[in-house]
């Protein structure tokens, strides 16, 4: 697979390098750090139960190259825009957006659409921001046009938003568009690991799929999925969250506009969450989790294009 980069996140400081040879995202690991943002939770009490590793160690990984992974085309780059990393999409009442960053936070999913570019000669910052709660109440609110944005050398991108969700944070250059925080709520986005190539945020949770360990020669490429809800206590190891359950499988089918992936395992520490499926229609804009024979639609979903 090679060498790529883990996920960022502000944890307060100034830039530092960390090196990380021996998990699956091997690289050097890249934390921005972003003043007066409240600390990560404390380690794990004696009574909760085991957790997982944010980020599995691998003897061996699919080239990136090479290997052909199931997701669509990466397009031309505009290097007057916004990165577009993904297919990603957010779904309200008003029908189905586009996004350029997915935040799931535990209370709700926000989508930031956002705009950057120059316009007669000037640079122009906008966007929209869709915000809809694990309850189901949504909203949406503009991003304004004072906003700083994504500038040349800085470590984070800032969207002034005009509802309680203050300023938003992101970080720029990311294959995987979720990290950052909410400063209004004063929350950080779930931070997912830089191999991943699909996400859903559902009602209930947050699914991503990134790549399985595997002997490079090997076919299909090895998937797993990993799952975030409400069951435990947010933890973190390094800048990536730690997932309720991971589950392993691979593609199963592909055509046009259509991937599916399908998952088994052994749950999370209640025993639940031991068969899944994600399917994704870019035709339709539509995709759905399927956990434990139980379906969820995708509020926000991503396929990450590399």
């Amino acid at each position: 697979m090679g060498e790529h980069y883990l996920d960022t996140v502000g944890v307060r400081s100034s830039i530092l390098l960390v090196p990380t040879t021996l998990v699956k995202t091997a690289g050097w690991a890249a934390l921005a750090v972003l003043a007066g943002c409240p600390r990560p939770p404390p380690p794990p009490g004696a009574n909760e139960p085991p957790r997982l590793p944010a980020v599995e160690a691998c003897a061996d990984h699919a080239d990136l190259v090479a290997t052909p992974l199931p997701v669509p085309a990466r397009p031309p780059a505009d290097p007057y825009s916004l990165p577009n990393a993904a297919a990603m999409f957010v779904t309200d009442a008003a029908g189905t957006h586009g996004a350029t960053t997915l935040c799931d936070l535990p209370d709700r999913i926000v989508a930031i659409a956002a705009e950057q570019g120059v316009q007669s000669g000037k640079r122009r910052v906008g966007g929209t921001v869709y915000t809809i709660a694990r309850s189901g109440a949504a909203s949406t609110s503009s991003i304004d046009s004072s906003s700083a944005g994504c500038l040349a050398g800085a470590p984070t991108c800032a969207w002034k938003t005009t509802s309680e969700l203050g300023t938003i944070e992101t970080i720029p250059g990311q294959w995987v568009s979720t990290s950052g925080w909410v400063h209004g709520l004063d929350d950080m986005c779930r931070a997912l690991p830089d191999d991943t190539i699909a996400t859903c945020s559902t009602a209930n949770r947050l699914a991503y799929v990134e790549l399985g360990c595997q002997p490079a020669d090997t076919a299909p490429v090895a998937l797993q999925l990993g799952l975030h809800d409400a069951s435990l206590e947010r933890r973190y190891d390094l800048d990536v969250e730690v997932p309720v359950a991971r589950l392993y499988g691979a593609a199963e089918r592909a055509s046009a506009s259509t991937y599916v992936y399908r998952f088994t395992g052994a749950g999370d520490a209640k025993g639940r969450y031991k068969a899944a499926a994600l399917a994704f229609d870019l035709a339709a804009r539509t995709a759905v989790l399927e956990l434990d024979g139980a379906r969820e639609r995708c509020i926000v979903f991503g396929l990450y294009r590399r």
